[in-house]
């Protein structure tokens, strides 16, 4: 099993291996599935995407409806304003599955 540490202030024990979204930048569903399956059986607990990431939150969002509890995900945006800043995450929640 992967070692885990907290995670900032979070509460979270999070793996010391992150899985970076980015890897499924152009993938189909259907690998993204069995990536995403590959990395749970392993036991990595920490998803990192972000909307500038091609289509990795379209990919990840629909396999979280059934795998949200067993992940800390984290999105990021490249908006400078608050109401920029804002609008993307609401869109990365919106597409990632989750309300957090």
């Amino acid at each position: 099993m992967i070692n885990k540490q907290p995670f900032g202030r979070t509460g979270h024990m999070s793996t010391q291996v992150i899985f970076g979204g980015a890897a499924l930048w152009v993938a189909t569903q259907d690998q993204a599935d069995r990536v995403l399956d590959l990395i749970l059986e392993y036991g990595i607990n920490h998803i990192d995407t972000a909307p500038s990431y091609g289509d990795a939150e379209l990919r990840i969002g629909p396999w979280m409806d059934q795998h949200r509890k067993h992940f800390f995900l984290a999105t990021k945006t490249l908006e400078r304003t608050y109401q920029g800043a804002r609008d993307e995450i609401q869109r990365s929640l919106e597409r990632l599955h989750t309300d957090q």
